[in-house]
């Protein structure tokens, strides 16, 4: 059954709290799971320490290095990608954490976009091959083109499913990010409606703002509702920007998941 995770980035921050203390804000609010992005800045240790003591999980690690990223269209980035993918790995494994979030990066120069996606195809399965005997595996997300990657070599869902498909990779799936696909215009269902077995991830935020769920526009009774009944049965994390408290994310998502359970 669904379960909702939340991005402890954005929430559980307020006056600037530390990271275990957010894990520790989080599990009192009713969260069992959280995500980071970038490990490479986080007090691991006593993170890890935060984690033990709550009994919450670490479920996503970032494999990007913001300041620097890879751009998969190049093959002259994929040996930083694939090894920036292993230290992640191993660092998940140290703190329990299943899944890490990869991007493909932008459109390289020329016309043959399938030529390069073909290209970032084979980065990711060298990731694969990497990390074939850790316990992970590599989630590939897609972001709005409107505010964060205009020139996304994976501009939607379509496309990264499409990708995947042909990779065949049983440690390779997909992030769906309903606030990315939103901004993007993909209605509900669109595109995942046939590989639901393909996404290890779900990330949702309300829209406009990326705020809470209930903040903005989106029927997130017909959204919980869908995911039901497609047969997801994974977290969905909440990335969202409070505008309210924090500590009142999960008892609202899990109001709206008993809603839309009650109407199927």
């Amino acid at each position: 059954m669904i379960d909702f995770s939340v991005c402890i980035e954005l929430a559980f921050g307020e006056g600037d709290r530390p990271f275990p203390d957010r894990v520790i804000a989080a599990a009192d609010a009713g969260f069992r799971a959280v995500e980071i992005w970038d490990w490479r800045d986080k007090p691991l240790e006593a993170l890890a320490k935060a984690l033990d003591g709550t009994g919450v999980r670490l479920l996503t690690l970032c494999a990007e290095d913001w300041r620097d990223k890879c751009q998969l269209a190049d093959p002259q980035s994929h040996a930083a990608f694939v090894r920036r993918v292993f230290d992640t790995a191993k660092v998940a494994c140290d703190l329990g954490v299943p899944k890490i979030v990869v991007l493909a990066g932008d459109v390289g120069s020329g016309d043959d976009i399938a030529g390069q996606r073909a290209i970032a195809s084979e980065a990711l399965a060298r990731a694969s091959d990497a990390i074939a005997n850790l316990p992970v595996e590599l989630l590939v997300e897609v972001v709005n083109r409107a505010f964060e990657a205009p020139n996304a070599l994976l501009p939607d869902s379509a496309s990264a499913l499409t990708l995947l498909r042909a990779l065949d990779r049983p440690n390779v799936r997909f992030l769906y990010d309903r606030y990315h696909a939103i901004l993007n215009g993909e209605p509900l269902g669109s595109a995942i409606a046939a590989d639901i077995d393909r996404i290890g991830h779900i990330q949702a935020a309300d829209v406009p703002g990326r705020h809470e769920f209930g903040t903005g526009t989106q029927d997130w009774v017909s959204e919980l509702r869908w995911l039901v009944d497609a047969g997801y049965d994974g977290h969905v994390g909440i990335e969202a920007t409070p505008l309210g408290e924090s500590s009142l994310f999960y008892s609202s998502a899990r109001s709206l998941l008993s809603e839309a359970l009650g109407q199927q």
